[in-house]
């Protein structure tokens, strides 16, 4: 007597667990402020590495890390209005504001202003020496820290601004994708799992990595627009190419 197909026990194995929408928002969330907070670790280190390299901005000092947050204010201004918000100069100004409060509330600019003050030179006592110098630069470091931090918190949200050219590449990607998809199955066109995985991995990156770069990026000089102009395409294009090597029908 033949058996039919056996069915497979509802408690048998070991099945992974689908993240639900609340999930994923948690970890985006925290995504981002990880990815914050590690880009701003990077650009305070660069930005002090560059502070005592003569080939870089020893000669600007802290002034090169407050140009920065000043410079983007100016990009900014040049795009007033967002669909997501209308005031882009006056909120980014709010942001930067409210991250500086926490270093202005411990005083960081009378710790710095303190600091300069010169040292005498008859000072014959090395330790006080030292550690008046050591203040000096201690002082330069918190003063980094909050304009990479101003800085950093505005470069987020210029990615906000940015997230309306974000989801119009994703939706022309996607349905340049399906139609290219589309168009294969019904060509009779070949499949390639290795062009699927490649372009899923270049759709994270673009989303991920140029995010990171972005914030991180020490050096000025860098209209915000060109870095938006630059992913939303590598992202539409990525994007295309994932969908339409797709192989499970939709």
């Amino acid at each position: 007597m033949s058996k039919g197909p056996v069915k497979p026990q509802a408690g048998g194995g070991s099945s992974p667990v689908d993240q639900g929408p609340i999930g994923l928002m948690i970890g985006i969330v925290f995504g981002t402020m990880l990815s914050a907070l590690f880009a701003w670790a990077i650009a305070v280190i660069i930005e002090i590495v560059g502070m005592h390299t003569p080939m870089m901005w020893e000669a600007k000092g802290i002034n090169h890390a407050r140009g920065l947050i000043e410079e983007d204010l100016a990009y900014i201004s040049e795009y007033p209005r967002s669909l997501i918000i209308p005031d882009t100069l006056g909120f980014s100004q709010s942001v930067a504001k409210m991250v500086a409060k926490p270093f202005l509330s411990m005083d960081v600019l009378g710790y710095y202003e303190e600091s300069r003050r010169p040292i005498p030179d008859d000072l014959r006592d090395n330790m006080k020496r030292t550690s008046l110098l050591l203040k000096r630069e201690l002082a330069k470091v918190f003063m980094v820290s909050m304009y990479i931090a101003m800085d950093t918190a505005v470069r987020m949200f210029v990615v906000v601004f940015a997230l309306p050219a974000f989801a119009l590449a994703c939706l022309l990607g996607a349905i340049d994708g399906l139609a290219r998809r589309d168009l294969r199955r019904w060509g009779g066109g070949r499949e390639s799992s290795f062009l699927y995985h490649r372009a899923k991995k270049a759709t994270l990156w673009s989303l991920t990595v140029g995010f990171g770069l972005y914030l991180a990026w020490p050096f000025g000089g860098f209209n915000p627009a060109y870095m938006v102009l630059v992913f939303t395409a590598l992202v539409a294009w990525s994007l295309s190419v994932w969908v339409s090597t797709f192989k499970k029908y939709i």
